[in-house]
């Protein structure tokens, strides 16, 4: 009798205990949703530390919460952002993690990389794409304005710019391009090209658009590169309602 007694009574700490351990468990887990894709770029990445930026909401706002704590700077950083942040709220902290990495003094590592995280959607696994050299530049920034202040630089390429506007429309130098149709658009617009000069395609976005939008359209884009289209590391993230009056074609 005390025997069954003393082990329901075990029995019953051991459902209390393990209640516990789940409540806590899903107290303290946060989700981040990647972005999905059907190519890899990269599958294998060793030597790494992750970086999450998850979404949060409130009644007012959306906010882009960092976890870095465990991140060891000789390593390469894998940032798992959520696809459902903004740009405008995802990519000032991207930078400023880039920033702090590069302005450290002490436990680095000049070959470490920095990656995004995605899903191989086809294989279903997990996969990788480099930034380590990508710039972001935001606000009121367009890439016709910068082309155009730098020519010095731009005198050797012949440059295109795409503009992702908010919405899901899509332009090349100014002309409309359906979503679905962008790739071969650019495959055939660059080939008629008259210089001989190797082409640079540089990449605007409205700050409104997803994680999402960006990190898919990159990963697509990736497909177009070759000896002589090269996609500009500088990535230009705007604000609609502050470049109105600049020379941008929109």
């Amino acid at each position: 009798m005390y025997t069954t007694i003393y082990s329901n009574a075990i029995l019953r700490m051991k459902k209390v205990l393990l209640l516990f351990l789940v409540s806590i468990c899903f107290s303290c887990q946060k989700e981040v949703q990647l972005v999905k894709s059907d190519r890899t770029i990269d599958s294998t990445v060793v030597d790494h530390t992750p970086v999450y930026i998850f979404f949060e909401s409130s009644a007012k706002d959306t906010i882009a919460d960092v976890n870095r704590k465990n991140t060891i700077g000789t390593t390469n950083w894998i940032f798992h952002v959520d696809k459902r942040l903004p740009l405008q709220k995802a990519i000032p902290e991207i930078v400023a993690l880039q920033d702090k990495r590069k302005k450290a003094q002490f436990h680095t590592n000049e070959n470490a990389q920095n990656y995004f995280s995605y899903t191989d959607s086809i294989q279903g696994k997990l996969a990788f794409i480099p930034f380590t050299k990508t710039s972001f530049t935001y606000n009121s920034y367009f890439s016709t304005s910068y082309v155009k202040e730098n020519p010095d630089y731009h005198i050797h390429f012949n440059t295109f710019s795409v503009n992702f506007k908010n919405k899901n429309k899509i332009t090349v130098d100014g002309n409309e391009v359906e979503p679905k149709e962008l790739l071969d658009f650019l495959k055939e617009y660059t080939t008629f090209s008259n210089s001989e000069k190797p082409i640079l395609i540089y990449l605007n976005f409205d700050e409104r658009l997803s994680f999402d939008t960006y990190l898919a359209q990159i990963i697509a884009l990736k497909s177009i590169e070759n000896d002589r289209i090269t996609i500009a590391p500088v990535h230009f993230i705007y604000d609609n309602s502050k470049i109105q009056n600049c020379d941008c074609t929109l």
